[in-house]
């Protein structure tokens, strides 16, 4: 068997003066002008997504929501975001969302809806059949005082 010797070299460069390095694509005036445009995020606008029971009731609590775009490979999850049965996203690309919702406790089964945002503000309307309203955790607030 043969043992090879790794020996490590040094290298050292003396510097008098200003150096300029141009890398390939990234000295073209025009160039940083079109890359800056691919970092930037769309403004689709806000999705407001208003829960409510089927008495029209609003829903705030024990439902998780998420919002995927399966053409962006983005998805957000939302749980206790919601207030007074609203909840208000601002999300980052423009086109077809699925939003899943599901009971934490099992109380409703599961409601899926597909929405296109695009530059405007969107507001859906859910209803959750068999949610607990957020005025019967009032009442149950109430009873225990």
């Amino acid at each position: 068997m043969v043992r090879q010797s790794l020996s490590r070299r040094r290298f050292g460069v003396a510097l008098t003066g200003a150096v300029t390095i141009g890398l390939a694509g990234c000295s073209d005036d025009d160039s940083a002008d079109d890359d800056s445009e691919l970092f930037e995020p769309e403004d689709p606008g806000a999705l407001t997504l208003e829960l409510e029971n089927e008495d029209g009731d609003p829903v705030s609590s024990g439902v998780e929501v998420t919002m995927e775009s399966e053409e962006e490979d983005y998805t957000s999850n939302y749980h206790d975001d919601i207030d007074d049965g609203q909840l208000m996203a601002s999300l980052m690309y423009e086109g077809e969302y699925t939003i899943t919702l599901e009971s934490v406790d099992d109380e409703f089964e599961t409601v899926e809806e597909t929405v296109t945002l695009e530059e405007d503000d969107e507001t859906v309307s859910v209803v959750l059949d068999g949610a607990t309203p957020d005025t019967a955790d009032d009442d149950e607030d109430g009873e225990d005082e």
